[in-house]
């Protein structure tokens, strides 16, 4: 389907709708993006419901056993995950006064080495100003536990209001998508066609990238568990942290172009503890599976789901994440893959014809003769000047010999002048 923008629409209407979009989100951030995230959730759920109808189950008991079937996931994920990461998160604690002064005494022989090259530097008190101010920092955050507080139960709330409004959209999808079929310009068979491949687009990014996170999640965590076994013996220590690393590497993953990196710098910086052989194995182990991803995960799974220039992302990313922090960032990317669906869809143009002829209301004026009136023809539109169809003034019969008067010859004296 294709869909025309007139010049007129261009210049005027377009920049004006871009300002009232930006007002609308500066005025209404909040009640925006809870109303986008619910559509966001209720558009990945709604092929369930679907599949749920499709076995003849009523569509208000199908929303509902979606519902449920995910909190209960989400519970037995917390039951299973959460005790094992908090293990290894607190044994990553106990070890840090044994790093930190281990990184004294690197520091203590480096700046030796510098003083006998004549290179005066005080590493050593440095470090214990950053060490001060580390802990300044933490007791002054540890003050304000009443605005940490209140900042989650505010989060909490805000997620319960999401999942309650997409409650709702998807109880009321039939009516939805039939308001929006008769919104959207084009026949309702068109329109069907759009929205379903909305949804499909949306579902198949959000696929794509759980399964990516999960394929690099379990490969990082399982490398780093195998250099722990005797047969490797390359980083013993590590693989007690093998759980925490990969679910480390599959939530990073989902962040882009600097999830890769946040997902490898924990496991590289403690592997450089034990030995400089070791976290080389690890960052070589990391940039392995990062390739793995980029040449054959990637194309298999994601194909070109965004298909965006990287600027775009970048662009967008940024705005998601002043609008809504991390998960404003995290969902700006499904966004683009559906704005990319919507302009292959409808398959937009500019025109180029001139202004005024876009709206059919083009003049033109017939020759005259001195102390003639101007005649106007009728309106020529962009369609007719552009593809060469004979307009009015060219179609005008030619005056007969008869009207034109009689036809004044020079005299003998003109044609000897000439």
């Amino acid at each position: 389907m294709q869909i025309t923008i007139p010049r007129w629409v261009q210049l005027i209407l377009m920049p004006l709708a871009v300002l009232a979009v930006f007002y609308l989100l500066r005025t209404l951030s909040t009640a925006v993006f809870v109303f986008l995230m619910a559509a966001l959730l209720s558009l990945l759920l709604n092929p369930l419901v679907q599949s749920l109808c499709a076995l003849r189950i009523p569509r208000y008991l199908a929303v509902p056993i979606v519902y449920l079937s995910f909190a209960t996931i989400l519970v037995l994920l917390a039951i299973l995950a959460v005790p094992p990461l908090a293990a290894q998160l607190r044994a990553l604690g106990d070890n840090v006064p044994e790093w930190a002064s281990q990184v004294e005494s690197w520091l203590s022989d480096l700046q030796t080495y510098l003083a006998d090259r004549n290179v005066e530097v005080n590493l050593t008190a440095s470090v214990d100003r950053l060490v001060v101010w580390v802990e300044d920092t933490a007791l002054s955050t540890a003050g304000t536990v009443f605005n940490v507080t209140f900042n989650v139960l505010s989060s909490l709330a805000t997620f319960l209001l999401i999942v309650i409004i997409s409650f709702y959209m998807l109880f009321d999808g039939r009516r939805i998508f039939n308001w929006l079929q008769r919104i959207l310009p084009g026949d309702d068979e068109t329109m069907a066609a759009y929205l379903f491949g909305l949804q499909e687009s949306f579902v198949r990014y959000v696929k794509g990238q759980l399964l990516l996170a999960l394929a690099v999640g379990l490969a990082g965590g399982i490398a780093i568990w195998s250099l722990g076994w005797d047969a490797i013996d390359i980083w013993p220590e590590g693989s007690r942290y093998a759980l925490l690393f990969g679910v480390w590497a599959g939530v990073t993953e989902v962040i882009p172009f600097v999830g890769p990196w946040l997902g490898a710098t924990p496991p590289v910086l403690l592997a450089l503890f034990h030995a400089p052989g070791t976290a080389l194995w690890v960052a070589f182990i990391y940039f392995a599976i990062q390739q793995l991803e980029n040449h054959i995960l990637v194309p298999n799974i994601m194909g070109t789901t965004v298909g965006v220039h990287p600027l775009v992302v970048i662009f967008a990313i940024l705005a998601g994440a002043q609008v809504g922090g991390i998960v404003g960032m995290l969902a700006v990317l499904p966004l683009l893959a559906m704005g990319k669906h919507t302009i292959k869809f409808f398959d937009f143009r500019f025109s180029r014809a001139p202004w005024i002829a876009d709206d059919g209301v083009s003049l033109r004026l017939e020759r005259r003769s001195p102390g003639e009136t101007d005649a106007v023809l009728p309106a020529v539109t962009a369609e007719q000047e552009h593809s060469g169809i004979p307009t009015q003034e060219q179609d005008l019969p030619e005056k007969p010999s008869e009207e034109r008067g009689p036809e004044r010859r020079p005299g003998p004296v003109e044609r000897r002048s000439s």
